[in-house]
């Protein structure tokens, strides 16, 4: 009998730690995602007062080492106004000499979150999709009527533009189409097309264009 009871006990403890862990998810128990300043930044100390704290906006939590860059957008159509942040860091419009010593492995982030019950929340977090501007390259995100366009101008000698559509699909972003044009040395207008939802967003890489130029550069 009293291992009956026993039994009994055991079965509501973990009816009741299970409650426990649904209630904690339901009510935000868990922490957001988080975006934290790079490992391998240095900055001088006369710089880290820029960087302190964090923002919790998006559905995410991310560092001030980042400033963000917000786009509107209703991108499914369900009468809600969705958001595009972009997320740069703090240097690239800052107005004293405080720039990494190796920016040149510091990229953005590309935040797509939705409007739930008038909650901003998390929907797609890419990281591998944008550079930072330079003296040289100028790089934007603008809105479409189903998605959004990343535009990237290599100035110089022998210029280069891009644009790389992309669009929501059911679930998902996926990339339709690539424009380039190059004049100088190398002169040619080009648009590659893909199968609709053949390319992922999420396989879309920021060195993709300069892998295209340098085989149109070729021909």
């Amino acid at each position: 009998m009293k291992f009956i009871c026993y039994i009994f006990l055991a079965a509501i403890f973990f009816i009741s730690c299970d409650k426990i862990v649904k209630r904690s998810r339901e009510n935000g128990g868990f922490p957001k995602d988080t975006i934290k300043k790079p490992e391998r930044i240095f900055l001088d100390k006369n710089c880290l007062g820029q960087t302190q704290g964090y923002k919790d906006r998006y559905g995410l939590v991310f560092s001030n080492y980042y400033r963000d860059k917000v786009l509107s957008i209703n991108f499914d159509n369900d009468e809600t106004i969705d958001t595009i942040a972009v997320l740069k860091p703090y240097y690239e419009n800052s107005n004293d000499d405080c720039y990494s010593a190796n920016s040149e492995s510091d990229f953005p982030f590309l935040i797509i979150s939705k409007t739930i019950k008038n909650k901003s929340t998390l929907f797609k977090i890419y990281k591998n999709a944008l550079r930072i501007n330079g003296a040289n390259y100028y790089e934007e995100v603008n809105i479409k009527n189903d998605g959004f366009i990343i535009s990237k101008d290599y100035n110089g000698n022998n210029g280069f533009f891009s644009k790389t559509y992309i669009s929501f699909k059911e679930s998902d972003f996926y990339v339709d189409s690539i424009s380039v044009e190059s004049w100088g040395s190398h002169q040619y207008n080009k648009t590659i097309k893909f199968r609709d939802k053949a390319f992922d967003l999420s396989k879309y890489k920021r060195t993709d264009i300069d892998s295209i130029r340098n085989l149109l550069d070729k021909d």
